[in-house]
Formats: C-alpha cells, structure tokens, sequence
C-alpha cells in the first residue's frame, strides 16, 4: 500500500478503500464477498475492511457512553493521512459524513448508502434495543423484525449493540455538511424504510451524485449488483 506524504496520498499510488458497515452488522457479513468488493478486487485496489466499534469479534462496551464520539474512534480505524475513499452503509455512511464535516479535506472520494433524511433524526434506540434484548414485540412491524433478525444473525454482542444504538449522540445539521471536499455518491433504494426520503440529504449536499434504485430495500443494498455497479466505476475512475 502507497505512504501518504505530508498527510495526503502521492498522485501516483490510489489510496486504499474503506468499507464500513452499518448497525448490526460486520465488515464480513456486509461486504465480504459481496459485488462491490470483487469490482474493487478486479480494478487492483487495496480495500480496508474496518468493524465500527461495538461490532466484530473485538471486546466491546456495553455502556452507551463509551460510544458517545463513535465517529472519532471510526476515524482511529481508518488508514492515515488524507484524500482516502470510502463506503459507508446506515451508520457507517452517517459516520463518514460526521468525519467528513469536521475535516473536509479526509476524504477523496465517499460512498453514502441507506442514508437519506435519516442523518438528520434521532435514531429510534430505546425501541431497537428493547427489541435486541427482550425480543419483538407482539405486532413488531416488518422493518423492525428484519433490523433484528440482522443484527442478531451477525455474531455481534447484542449488549454492544444495544449500547452503540442507546449512545449520546448529536444529530447533524445540513449546515454542517455543506463543506465536506469529497466527491460524493449518493445511493438509497427506493423501498429503504431507513433512508428515504433522500431528498433532504440531497438538499443538503447539491454537488453529490444521488442515484436513487428502483425496487432495492435498506438491508439489500450493501451486497446488491446495483451498488457495486455504481460505486465502483465512480471508485475507480481517475481525477480530471
């Protein structure tokens, strides 16, 4: 893999791509053989396979407030220096957008999936995490049945989940993200009961690329042909 040189990545060498996982989920259950990692494969680029903390095989906390500035410890797992790609799903695209706020110069190129006006609401933690651990509730509407039955497939701590899901957290204004540097790529689908709409990100982000895809689900989205025949070409393509 190339050295950044004084903090961003020489013109010659690509920089490596991060995939990074939504709640619930793992690097291996998300993107381990999935379209958009093997078309990264086949273009010769090094991808980075990173957990969010509170997720994977590593120990993880099971108070909420250990997750308080999860973006910061996403951003001490991610390769140094600046102008590096990445690909984030649910929480890990939220993440990325909170690095990318604070240091617009971070990222080259980013990949937002399952996020739209998401990003700018609460997250509903008390209510996924009495399901995580007390099971459904009678009558649990669908979208809620398959957020767990993911999760719970994943091999995660469901203590971890519970305390990343229950953590401090500080919604994003759209203010804040108008000066992130990075091309950006915007994919949601457009049956995505966790993203859509995503029309207030778009708002907020007018020189991204929005591509919103016709039939695609929020939990189908990482693995699906569509994504990887989106983001890779716009991954791989050289700068102007």
């Amino acid at each position: 893999m190339p050295e950044p040189q004084n903090g961003f990545w020489p013109a010659a060498g690509e920089p490596p791509v991060a995939l990074v996982h939504g709640w619930g989920g793992t690097y291996r259950s998300t993107w381990s053989g999935s379209a958009l990692e093997r078309s990264l494969f086949r273009a010769g680029r090094t991808v980075l396979g990173v957990d969010l903390p509170g997720h994977g095989r590593t120990p993880a906390a099971h108070d909420p407030r250990a997750y308080a500035d999860i973006a910061e410890q996403l951003h001490a797992r991610l390769p140094a220096g600046r102008g590096i790609d990445a690909v984030g799903f649910s929480l890990g695209g939220k993440l990325l957008l909170h690095l990318a706020a604070r240091d617009p110069e971070r990222f080259r190129r980013l990949v937002i999936a399952g996020v739209g006006a998401n990003l700018f609401r609460p997250e509903y933690g008390q209510a996924v995490s009495a399901a995580l651990l007390g099971g459904l509730p009678d009558g649990a509407p669908a979208s809620l049945r398959a957020v767990i039955t993911h999760a719970l497939a994943s091999g995660n701590d469901p203590r971890a989940l519970s305390a990343v899901i229950r953590r401090p957290s500080r919604v994003l204004d759209p203010v804040e993200i108008a000066g992130i540097q990075a091309k950006l790529l915007i994919v949601a689908g457009s049956d995505d009961f966790v993203a859509q709409p995503v029309t207030p990100l778009a708002r907020a982000l007018p020189s991204a690329h929005v591509v919103v895809v016709q039939g695609l689900d929020h939990l189908d989205t990482p693995r699906s042909e569509a994504l990887a025949e989106l983001a890779g070409p716009f991954l791989t393509q050289a700068d102007p």
